[in-house]
C-alpha cells in the first residue's frame, strides 16, 4: 500500500509539473535593432545626398544607423552582448 501511494504521489507531481512547464512564458527577446539613422551628423550612420556614411565610431554595431541586431547571451557562465550586421 505505501508503495501505491508514493507512486501515485509521484505520479500527480509529475503530472502538475508537466502542466506547469505548458503554461510557462517566455521571457521577451531583449534584442537591439540599430535601424534608423543617427539624428547627429556627428555621431554613426546617416543619409547624406542619397549615400550611406558614418562619422566617429564607426566600426561600432551598437551606434545609430548600423542596421546591427544586439542582445544579451550567456556563453560560458558570462553575460555578454552578441551583434548581428548583414543579413540575418
Amino acid at each position: 500500500m505505501k508503495r501505491l501511494l508514493i507512486a501515485g504521489a509521484i505520479i500527480l507531481a509529475a503530472s502538475l509539473s508537466a502542466q506547469a512547464a505548458k503554461h510557462h512564458k517566455r521571457p521577451a527577446d531583449d534584442a537591439t535593432v540599430w535601424n534608423k539613422d543617427s539624428k547627429d551628423p556627428n555621431v554613426g550612420w546617416h543619409t547624406e545626398n542619397g549615400m550611406r556614411v558614418c562619422s566617429h565610431d564607426c566600426d561600432n554595431p551598437e551606434i545609430p544607423g548600423s542596421g546591427a541586431r544586439c542582445k544579451n547571451v550567456t556563453f560560458m557562465g558570462m553575460r555578454m552582448r552578441e551583434c548581428v550586421t548583414g543579413s540575418w
